[in-house]
């Protein structure tokens, strides 16, 4: 269901050999890369909404690209992050593979990097009215101490509204977190925790014009033994297309942890624009 309220864009046509020759490089890359830049830690689930409502077609589909991040709160610095994903789409199903990967400076001699892998499965034949699916991630982040992060959940995603104006839509899935935390022996918060979520979110996709996209997205994550508990995200991202395959991105991210870790910021920010190509 989900699939079919995507608008249809003209792609560069490719055979599916080198659909899944390049899907093999991009997961390889982001797979060993995350593993070779990092001295380990990590961050929140990926935002999968903005990436969904992107175009889809049948078949494998997708997309490379990078860009640059300026970051208040815990950490301040300026970024590169590499990222690149990968569609597979039939009348009954959508596969996602998401691999993104970052390097920095911090206080130009510190060093940070960030690492993410995540797999998605929707049903997109089940009902009218929702999309069953289920998810897989592992991650890290320097800059919030973290050398280890595992995530898998089930749930379901709908769309209230949409027409050529965007999409409006939502959702809510329950979720297994398990954290690995690097902190002093003194710390007061864990080193190790595991936990389970509800995570729900809502999003706006805007399409003013055919080259300008604006999406807005909505997380909110409270643990189900502990309201008091949660972690709420927000992402606004502008996209022009400057081709039919290639677009200009400006992201702001936005990050509350009602209890972070010991000397950690519960705030952060995130200022990004990049460039991405998609096949």
């Amino acid at each position: 269901m989900w699939s079919e309220l995507q608008p249809t864009d003209h792609q560069l046509s490719i055979s599916p050999y080198w659909m899944g020759r390049t899907e093999e490089l991009i997961l390889g890359f982001f797979f060993f890369a995350s593993l070779a830049i990092a001295p380990q830690s990590l961050n929140a689930q990926v935002n999968i909404e903005v990436l969904r409502t992107d175009s889809l077609s049948m078949g494998r589909s997708g997309s490379v690209g990078g860009d640059m991040t300026f970051q208040t709160g815990n950490v301040d610095f300026i970024a590169v992050n590499f990222r690149g994903r990968v569609y597979n789409v039939t009348p009954t199903q959508t596969r996602l593979i998401v691999g993104n990967g970052g390097l920095g400076f911090l206080s130009r001699s510190r060093f940070a990097s960030n690492g993410l892998l995540h797999y998605r499965r929707s049903y997109t034949d089940v009902s009218f009215y929702f999309d069953p699916e289920w998810f897989g991630q592992i991650n890290y982040d320097r800059s919030q101490q973290l050398t280890f992060r595992a995530v898998g959940g089930a749930g379901a995603r709908t769309a209230f509204a949409q027409g050529g104006w965007g999409q409006f839509g939502a959702g809510s899935s329950a979720i297994v977190e398990y954290e690995r935390l690097m902190l002093p022996d003194s710390a007061i918060h864990p080193n190790r925790t595991l936990k389970v979520r509800w995570s729900s979110f809502l999003t706006l996709r805007v399409v003013p014009s055919d080259n300008l996209v604006i999406t807005s997205t909505t997380y909110l994550q409270p643990a189900l033994n502990d309201f008091d508990d949660y972690r709420a995200v927000e992402n606004l991202r502008l996209s022009t297309s400057i081709t039919e395959t290639l677009a200009l991105t400006i992201s702001f991210d936005l990050r509350y942890d009602s209890g972070p870790p010991d000397g950690l910021s519960a705030l952060d920010t995130r200022l990004r624009t990049g460039v991405t190509y998609t096949y």
